[in-house]
């Protein structure tokens, strides 16, 4: 699943106490900056409000929001964190933080700050979103759509939380309700293509499976739960890993599973099986299949054993 969606940066800019009038221009010019474009204009301004009103909570969030701009999460993580300490209940300030972590690959740590944004504000539909990419992103897939489910609960028409939840349903292999996600996103904003695109890829992959199995019928030996062959596409120590290679084999028409064994280690291994085989000839056919169409090579194994 090719992801394109980017997080939505809540970048709010809201007074927590009254200015004095200098440090209310150093405000007010630090916002316009942003929302022209001009970051590192922008983060002088809020250094300078910071310098003459240092306990000013939401100076240094707005900072962080520029570093956040600029790509400079760790300097942003530094300003999030210094403003919690200033200021706890900063609205909009823990997602901030879960952005930043979530563009460091830390999806634990964003995950950890979107759960306290939620306890504090239930109904922030887009950190339910945000946390949906992240658990996504660790492949807890139930998850992260019971997440989406509570985003679309709040905005029944965000766009990108239905492609999303597409994206999902497709890596499940469930293309039925991975399309009426998309559909469903096509009639709230015809406008944008992404939905569109992957309507057609699932069309034409099921016209392609359609056509594949009329002239060669690959994979109707799979059902035979008593050949004793199969094929192994991949062995790994990484659950993650092992759940890519087969979801590839899924969406492309292959039956797939994965098999857990343990080695003289104690180590498991999750091993990426295809179909069950009653002989070597039907084997080495299907794996061609598989070279063919995925590049994946695959290896004859005793169904159910190394």
């Amino acid at each position: 699943m090719k992801k394109i969606i980017f997080l939505i940066l809540l970048s709010v800019f809201c007074h927590t106490l009254c200015f004095a009038e200098t440090e209310k221009e150093f405000f007010d010019a630090g916002v316009l900056l942003f929302k022209q474009g001009q970051y590192q204009e922008a983060v002088e301004k809020f250094t300078r409000l910071i310098e003459i009103a240092p306990g000013n909570a939401d100076a240094y969030k707005n900072r962080g929001v520029c570093y956040m701009k600029q790509e400079k999460y760790d300097l942003a993580i530094g300003d999030f964190e210094r403003a919690k300490e200033l200021f706890p209940e900063l609205k909009g300030l823990y997602s901030n933080l879960g952005v930043a972590w979530y563009y460091k690959k830390e999806y634990e740590k964003a995950i950890q700050n979107y759960d306290v944004e939620l306890e504090m504000a239930p109904d922030n539909y887009i950190a339910h979103f945000n946390r949906a990419l992240c658990l996504a992103e660790l492949h807890r897939d139930p998850e992260a759509l019971d997440a989406l489910a509570r985003t679309l609960e709040l905005n029944p028409g965000f766009y990108w939380a239905l492609c999303y939840k597409g994206d999902l349903l497709a890596r499940a292999g469930e293309t039925a309700k991975a399309v009426e996600s998309y559909e469903t996103a096509v009639q709230k904003d015809p406008d944008n293509s992404y939905a569109k695109e992957k309507l057609a890829f699932l069309k034409e992959k099921k016209l392609e499976m359609i056509g594949s199995e009329a002239k060669t019928a690959p994979h109707q030996v799979h059902t035979n739960p008593e050949a004793s062959l199969s094929l192994q596409t991949g062995a790994f120590l990484n659950r993650p890993n092992a759940d890519k290679v087969k979801t590839k084999l899924l969406e492309n028409g292959f039956d797939a599973d994965i098999l857990i064994l343990k080695d003289s280690k104690g180590r498991d291994w999750f091993l990426v099986r295809s179909g069950r085989y009653a002989s070597s000839k039907e084997a080495k056919k299907a794996a061609l299949d598989i070279k063919e169409k995925l590049g994946m090579d695959s290896a004859i194994r005793p169904a159910g054993d190394w």
